[in-house]
């Protein structure tokens, strides 16, 4: 299933789905699209406070962690 991009605000437009349980089928995509934007939410939220940690604090946790591109 794709989605399409509005030029405005890049929120997802329209899915196309068709058969049988298509309705499961799109709220199933849309649930895990919300999934994950929650989770880079969670993400980000997370990295921004511990930025703010002392110096020697960030040293003992190892931050800044080096993280993968296709864990964004």
């Amino acid at each position: 299933m794709n989605t399409l991009k509005s030029f405005k605000t890049g929120a997802d437009l329209a899915v196309l789905a068709r058969g049988n349980g298509f309705y499961y089928a799109i709220r199933r995509f849309v649930g895990d699209a919300i999934e994950a934007h929650r989770r880079r939410v969670t993400v980000r939220h997370t990295a921004e406070e511990l930025s703010q940690l002392p110096d020697y604090l960030q040293q003992d946790i190892n931050w800044p962690a080096l993280m993968k591109h296709e864990d964004n």
